[in-house]
């Protein structure tokens, strides 16, 4: 259809659904589960009914702090 045909219908852009546009045409909206799903899978998280036992309260063992040599000169000569 054209634009200058008497049958044509101007919406403005205000008032366009959009998400009804796009229905029209096969896309189906995901469901506010699915895209938490997504995104906890693209951040690596496991999902709700996963069976791995998360262990967010342990302790590691915690290395000492670094020590440096205390008898090398900035030359790096042993002196």
């Amino acid at each position: 259809m054209r634009l200058l045909d008497a049958r044509f219908k101007y919406t403005p852009s205000t008032s366009t659904n959009i998400v009804a546009t796009w229905k029209r045409y096969g896309y189906k909206p995901t469901t506010e589960a699915e895209r938490q799903a997504r995104q906890r899978r693209a951040m690596g998280l496991p999902g709700k009914d996963s069976s791995v036992v998360q262990l967010d309260g342990a302790k590691r063992m915690q290395r000492g702090t670094l020590r440096l040599a205390a008898n090398k000169s900035a030359a790096g000569e042993h002196g």
